[in-house]
């Protein structure tokens, strides 16, 4: 027997779920043996792109049975991936200067990846406004001097982005617990996100220790790449899981983004444009292919 095909096999299984594994991987296991060529010692170039696409559709369609509707679900991540993002790219030293501002930060990303949303949403607000004094009152904050100028709002969309989602399913997910008999002070009716979130806002912070500052063209042709590859990868799960939460996140995920455009049509280059142009062409066609799929529902 093919002791080194088959562990090769079982490698690439593991993008399928657990539980999927466990009733359903040994007939896989079986049926790629049977079929594998004689004398193979590592599955073929088509056989791992099945297995991993297969893998990924199962996931993806595991999600359709959380019980949760997928526009809450939808606006929840996006609100969890604007807070992780923007986070990670704040300056390291105001926050270690003024340590009340981590920790309520540090609170507000446990909040949001546990479902908390009735704790999430106060504190977004907060940071909404402390980032937005600059625009309120016309001057910097003493507290967190990471604001941006007056009449720039671009900074500040996010932390709009988030309290606004954060509010919307706070008053949704509360609403949905009288109903149910089962309401929580804190609001702990959202599907629970993995802890991997908060490393998030680590890794950038790690980053901007390296010296290297985050507009180096290594930094943005990085980020550009994820991006893009990220939202490939929400169009391939709209289409395969015939769900339109994924579509929802990451158009949540770009609204800071136009509006950092729209302030700086005039100076945005060609590339500049391209690059918007991508990342709302691929979230137009993930919502498109959201509507059609719903639509035949």
């Amino acid at each position: 027997m093919n002791h080194v095909l088959e562990l090769r096999y079982r490698r690439l299984l593991r993008a399928y779920p657990k539980d999927y594994r466990a009733e359903h991987g040994e007939e896989l296991i079986g049926t790629l043996m049977e079929a594998a060529r004689p004398g193979a010692r590592r599955p073929s170039l088509r056989e791992t792109l099945h297995l991993l696409a297969g893998g990924f559709t199962v996931r993806v369609r595991a999600t359709r049975a959380s019980g949760v509707p997928p526009w809450t679900d939808g606006l929840h991540l996006g609100a969890l991936i604007v807070a992780a993002v923007t986070f990670a790219q704040l300056p390291v030293l105001p926050y270690v200067i003024f340590p009340v501002w981590t920790a309520l930060g540090i609170v507000l990303m446990v909040a949001l990846v546990r479902g908390w949303m009735r704790v999430a949403a106060p504190l977004a607000a907060v940071a909404a406004v402390a980032t937005s004094w600059p625009i309120i009152l016309g001057f910097h904050t003493p507290v967190l001097d990471v604001g941006p100028l007056y009449g720039d709002f671009a900074p500040v969309a996010p932390y709009w982005v988030v309290a606004a989602a954060s509010a919307v399913l706070a008053v949704r997910r509360a609403g949905a617990g009288r109903a149910s008999g089962k309401t929580r002070w804190w609001g702990a009716t959202m599907p629970v996100r993995s802890p991997r979130w908060l490393l998030v806002p680590l890794v950038g912070w790690a980053l901007q220790l390296t010296q290297v500052p985050m507009h180096e063209p290594i930094w943005v042709v990085s980020r550009a790449g994820v991006e893009v590859v990220a939202l490939l990868l929400v169009l391939a799960a709209t289409l395969a899981a015939r769900d339109g939460r994924w579509a929802l996140a990451a158009a949540v995920y770009l609204l800071p983004g136009l509006v950092y455009l729209a302030e700086n049509l005039l100076a945005t280059g060609v590339r500049g444009f391209l690059y918007w142009s991508v990342l709302t062409a691929l979230v137009v066609a993930s919502l498109v292919a959201a509507r059609r799929v719903h639509a035949k529902a």
